[in-house]
């Protein structure tokens, strides 16, 4: 994606990625998490043979010929996601579909007791039973929810199952996202790539540190606060993963994914800083630095045959972070916040005033650069000295002050 433009020089001199290329693992064959199958109370996937469902659709453990009297609907996701009922019942009203998932449609609504507006995640429980996305669905919720305090990234507020459905509440954040920015304005200036890639990075350490793995990282997954702070949302590839740990499922978006990753290796930590570094590449130059490709092998040949370099517009010090960040080789990549953050680019920036938001994107971009506006509250409710002025009016005895020939027209 990004906006066709007329190419401007390359810079001459500077410092090129590591060029290591990754081959095709072409003997890869996905292992399943252990947790993937995963039964609530039936142990490992290994005991189904031993697992019944009666006719009434009840569940019967073999082994020790236990009647469970749980649906084995909602068994699969307990006790993750307790029991209750649809989003009516739990006094949510739906207003409007904001957008279409791969599961299910996210809902604005608004809490009838609060009157206040959140996002919904409603999704479909028997296409994820279908897709054995039972685990992926259970860490998103869980993730997202333990981790959502941290300023840049949408808090979850509570998720229950109901027979078919699955409910997730965030909050709604109507300010507009980074992809829709960058279309509009096709590139940012670098005092404002600065602030987002650093808001991205600390975003980035937390979870890292937290033992998660986020594998989504572009622009639709960016959304902002009312100040243009980045806002996180959409942890559907989220993983527990810790430190010393490593996985190789072939997940993400192909323009962002690490080599790594489309060469069917396992990978770590480090697949998402190397989707931070594309992210500021297309933020700064207007265009993702690879076309899009078919396939992951596909664009991991495309991948092989990249530089990443910028426009000689773009300052040295942007054009090594990216280096740093786009460095083929895994081992070699900057994936340490402490060594990013004092990085020359961003010399002047106090990361800590940033994460207290006390710097923030409106202070180095004129107001009108966002414009995108909304807010996540009811709209405005008159308060009891207010409301006087309108006792007694009920639609009929008021005075309509029109020439004597007029003839009104309601519609």
């Amino acid at each position: 994606m990004g906006n066709s433009q007329e190419k401007l020089p390359l810079r001459k001199t500077q410092s090129v990625p590591d060029t290591q290329n990754l081959s095709i693992n072409e003997d890869f064959k996905r292992n399943k998490s252990r947790f993937s199958n995963r039964l609530f109370k039936f142990g490992s996937s290994k005991d189904l043979s031993r697992t019944k469902i009666s006719s009434n659709g009840k569940v019967t453990d073999e082994t020790d010929k236990a009647q469970w009297n749980v649906p084995w609907s909602e068994a699969l996701f307990l006790p993750d996601f307790p029991v209750r009922g649809d989003a009516e019942e739990q006094d949510y009203v739906v207003i409007e579909t904001l957008a279409k998932g791969a599961y299910g449609n996210v809902q604005k609504v608004q809490k009838e007791d609060e009157k206040r507006f959140y996002a919904m995640k409603i999704l479909e429980k028997q296409q994820i039973i279908d897709e054995n996305a039972i685990q992926q669905c259970k860490d998103e919720a869980a993730i997202q929810s333990m981790l959502g305090d941290h300023p840049f990234i949408v808090k979850i507020r509570e998720y229950w199952q109901s027979k078919e459905h699955l409910y997730i509440v965030l909050d709604y954040v109507p300010h507009g996202d980074l992809f829709s920015l960058w279309t509009f304005h096709t590139k940012f200036p670098e005092r404002l790539v600065r602030i987002y890639i650093a808001q991205m990075g600390m975003v980035l350490d937390h979870l890292h540190n937290s033992g998660v793995i986020y594998r989504d990282v572009k622009m639709e997954n960016i959304l902002f606060d009312p100040q243009g702070n980045v806002q996180l949302i959409d942890f559907g590839l989220a993983k527990w993963l810790q430190k010393t740990q490593r996985t190789r499922t072939v997940c993400g978006t192909l323009q962002y994914m690490a080599p790594e990753v489309l060469a069917m290796w396992v990978y770590d930590h480090a697949v998402d800083w190397w989707s931070l570094g594309i992210l500021m590449y297309a933020m700064l130059c207007g265009k993702y630095p690879v076309d899009g490709a078919k396939d992951h092998k596909d664009m991991a040949k495309h991948l092989a045959d990249c530089d990443f370099l910028m426009p000689g517009t773009i300052s040295d010090d942007a054009q090594d972070v990216v280096n740093k960040l786009l460095t083929k080789n895994p081992l070699k990549r900057l994936t340490d916040l402490n060594t990013f953050q004092h990085l020359p680019f961003f010399e002047n920036l106090n990361f800590t005033s940033l994460i207290e938001r006390k710097i923030t994107p409106m202070d180095v971009v004129p107001r009108d650069f966002f414009p995108m506006t909304g807010l996540s509250w009811a709209p405005f409710v008159a308060d009891s000295e207010e409301e006087k002025n309108f006792q007694g009016f009920d639609g009929t005895n008021c005075v309509w002050n029109l020439p004597e020939d007029t003839v009104p027209v309601f519609v």
